[in-house]
């Protein structure tokens, strides 16, 4: 009942981060942590989808597998390069030792590993490029999900990392060749930014360097950082991670400068990369480790969690705007009735509204979106959100709304992409009675 249509899911068990998207040889490859076997998420390999359009996708099956002495227990998230017409697979390798350890300080492996493939679907030649004993002495075991990216014909690897005291913190390493790599920058932010930073991502856009990040172990606010952890980025403008001094960087890399990716329940560990005309895309996980909200309805049916639609992103207003991919608008079908303020739709659609300022929609007697007080709010009034409850965005002009559902996921794009918000939605019957307030203009489509 609640499987999508044009979302990426598993085709069973369990799905998280998105893993070494990139555009290859005529196809975008989208990777993903996969547990094909355990709906609960269990040994991690990397499955794999491909697409022409970034709309639709074809499952290709597992690509990497934890096979090897490195990664025996999981091999977990990294990113992709392609260069001299090979597709490279940077991940981390997971290893967990039997003994009494805490797994935080002691008693795990965090390997950094390679794969190859020269056509993009039989990826070989595993390689282990770092180990425990080539980051610095005072990180704990949690270094991971390497980024690689390449500047003034010398390669980057930017890692997320955790210290033995509990500090987050991004290593950097440097490359001539992509084999041998070398520590060149530890940073510890001067400020507390939580205890680790997950994802972490590097990227040119519009002449803004951007640092994007997952922190873990900040505060949580009623309409800032309410998830359990964060997903977000800063915008370094013509500072960049490699020179910036740190004393210049602990100046623009404070919480307050922290723009989140995605205002709703449901998202994580986004990944960036370039489409063959060189457009910035986002690709996001919709769902958060350890969120104290589940997924029994998706879970009865063996399969949990999914991806976000894939986002253009664009850099106006001094901050980035995220909107669908054009071509998921090919999608709609069949114009729904606006029939005395009320549409009637199943649980597949596309729905815009216009001059919304104080407006509010309904959703079933499940789900609000109404605007308020220079707030919009998300709410959940009953457990159709199997525990999710309210989110708030500050908002003083509400101009526009776009939004996608897709059998029990939906995305709201706010302003042409201002703000976003994802959340899981599970209506108790396959149809939706959408309700709106009078003066609102509405148009909604069935989506194939």
């Amino acid at each position: 009942m609640y499987q999508h249509k044009f979302h990426i899911m598993p085709p069973q068990g369990w799905l998280n981060d998105p893993n070494g998207s990139c555009y290859y040889k005529g196809s975008y490859h989208i990777f993903f942590q996969y547990s094909k076997d355990d709906v609960n998420g269990g040994l991690k390999t990397w499955g794999h989808y491909t697409s022409k359009d970034l709309v639709t996708f074809k499952f290709e099956g597992e690509a990497v597998f934890p096979d090897s002495k490195w990664d025996k227990d999981g091999a977990y998230s990294g990113t992709a390069y392609t260069e001299d017409g090979k597709l490279e697979l940077y991940y981390t390798g997971n290893v967990k030792h039997k003994g009494n350890y805490d797994y935080i300080n002691e008693g795990r492996g965090h390997n950094c590993l390679r794969v190859v493939s020269d056509e993009g679907f039989d990826f070989k030649d595993k390689e282990c490029l770092l180990e425990n004993k080539d980051y610095p002495s005072n990180m704990s075991c949690h270094v991971r999900d390497p980024k690689i990216f390449k500047k003034d014909n010398k390669y980057y690897m930017l890692l997320g990392a955790r210290t033995k005291d509990s500090k987050a913190a991004f290593l950097l390493y440097e490359s001539d060749n992509k084999d041998s790599w070398n520590l060149t920058r530890s940073y510890i932010p001067k400020y507390d930014y939580g205890y680790m930073w997950e994802c972490p991502d590097y990227f040119e856009l519009n002449g803004h360097n951007i640092f994007s990040f997952c922190p873990q172990g900040l505060e949580s606010m009623p309409d800032r950082f309410a998830n359990i952890y964060q997903s977000g980025y800063i915008d370094l403008n013509k500072m960049d991670i490699i020179n910036t001094v740190d004393e210049e960087l602990n100046q623009i890399i404070i919480k307050e400068n922290l723009v989140e990716w995605d205002l709703g329940f449901d998202f994580y560990a986004p990944q960036t990369f370039k489409s063959n005309d060189n457009s910035t895309y986002l690709i996001g996980w919709a769902g958060v480790p350890d969120a104290g909200y589940g997924n029994t309805p998706s879970i009865k049916e063996g399969w949990q969690h999914s991806m976000t639609l894939i986002r253009k992103l664009e850099y106006k207003n001094g901050k980035i705007y995220q909107m669908p991919v054009k071509d998921i608008y090919k999608l709609r079908k069949d114009k729904l009735l606006v029939v005395d303020n009320n549409i009637q739709a199943d649980l597949y659609w596309n729905l815009t509204a216009d001059m919304f300022n104080g407006g509010c929609l309904y959703f079933n007697d499940d789900l609000e979106l109404r605007h308020e007080d220079d707030k919009l709010i998300l709410e959940f009034k009953n457990n159709t959100g199997e525990g999710r409850t309210k989110r708030i965005v500050p908002l003083s002009e509400l101009k526009k709304l776009d939004i996608f559902m897709d059998g029990c996921i939906m995305e709201i794009y706010v302003n042409d992409g201002e703000y976003c918000l994802t959340t899981r939605y599970y209506p108790v019957s396959d149809l939706v009675s959408i309700k709106v307030e009078k003066g609102v203009n509405v148009n909604a489509w069935s989506m194939d």
